[in-house]
Formats: structure tokens, sequence, C-alpha cells
């Protein structure tokens, strides 16, 4: 997926996280991984943030969220959950 792609994405929908597959493990980028903080303590690993060459954030994300944050859209590579407010 392309840079410009992802960033749409991100400022799409504020209930939405988007999950990224990159070998075999998943991760938020900026807006994703911040709400998904924000919903769930715990499940986004902020101590091993990852920049990218564009300088964005990325950081691995515990797929134990499904539990809280149902899969909405499901494509190879990418999950769409679901993170509502009240969580």
């Amino acid at each position: 997926m392309k840079q410009k792609d992802i960033l749409q994405l991100e400022s799409s929908d504020m209930r939405q996280a988007y999950l990224f597959e990159e070998n075999g493990r998943w991760y938020a980028y900026e807006h994703s991984a911040n709400r998904i903080e924000k919903f769930m303590k715990g499940f986004a690993d902020f101590k091993h943030k990852i920049h990218d060459v564009c300088g964005r954030f990325k950081v691995e994300i515990n797929l134990d969220i499904l539990d809280k944050c149902p899969i909405i859209s499901c494509e190879d590579t990418i999950l769409v959950l679901d993170c509502p407010d009240n969580i």
C-alpha cells in the first residue's frame, strides 16, 4: 500500500483503526495507533515505536485487541477495526 493511501485511510473515520501486516506482524500507523492506545491501554507498544522513511511512526499491535474492537473489514494485509468510544 502506498504512503498516500495509508494517510488517506488514517484520516477517514475517527472510530476506525487500521492495521497493516508486514512480515507476519501487525502494525498501526500514527492515528490508528493513537486510537488504539486511547481506547485500549496496553495493546499498542509505544515503547518500540518505529519511524518509517517518511518520518511517520508505527507501532506493533497485540491482536488480543480483537476481543474489544471487532474487525469490520479484512483484506490480505489490512484489518479495519471498529473502536467505539465506550471502551
